[in-house]
């Protein structure tokens, strides 16, 4: 009788995490002393919003995040696309940064001395799939790059779907180009806006 609860409750268990899909498996790992920095960055991150994602192996005080952020030359314009949606855009993460060294791989498929500058603004709330993000090949070699975001563009779009469909177009429509030297990647119902944005600030 002991073997068969156990074996219920195994199996219970097992139903539960599958029911429970993670639209943030290629997102950053953020941990609520990360977004406490990210919030004194910017001042930008809603009262009340969901700010915490899932974490993983979190070891970044929110001082030194602070301080290693500022080493980014895109910290200004990450925190302006977050000033100016702040429903959509609630987390950043720049190069530089321990978080970032801890996501690189995961969000861009290299190391982080193949780049020489990035940054990522995202939803760190998990539900929305927007995202923000721009990368300097160390090597010049922005074409590379633009085939890197064609991937995470099937990647958040396998993240999403079945999840939360109704982000699937706006994944569906996600933009890609090249701004002077650097890659750009937006997903977001905004892209034109952020799209001229960037092109002003990067060109």
């Amino acid at each position: 009788m002991k073997k068969i609860v156990t074996g219920a409750a195994a199996l219970l268990l097992a139903l539960g995490l599958a029911a429970c899909g993670d639209s943030a498996d290629s997102a950053p790992q953020v941990t609520k002393a990360d977004t406490s920095a990210a919030a004194a960055q910017t001042d930008s991150t809603p009262e009340g919003s969901d700010s915490e994602a899932p974490a993983e192996n979190a070891d970044s005080s929110a001082d030194e995040s602070t301080a290693e952020a500022a080493e980014s030359a895109l910290q200004p314009l990450a925190d302006e696309l977050m000033a100016a949606y702040p429903e959509k855009l609630t987390g950043s993460v720049v190069y530089g940064s321990s978080l970032f060294s801890k996501n690189c791989r995961k969000l861009y498929a290299c190391e982080e001395s193949d780049l020489k500058d990035a940054m990522i603004v995202f939803n760190n709330g998990g539900g929305l799939a927007d995202e923000v993000s721009i990368v300097y090949p160390a090597d010049g070699d922005t074409d590379k790059q633009l085939r890197m975001f064609d991937a995470r563009k099937q990647t958040r779009y396998n993240d999403f779907n079945g999840y939360a469909p109704e982000e699937l177009p706006k994944i569906e429509n996600a933009r890609i180009f090249a701004a002077g030297d650097a890659a750009v990647f937006i997903i977001s119902d905004s892209a034109d806006e952020i799209e001229k944005i960037i092109k002003e600030k990067l060109q």
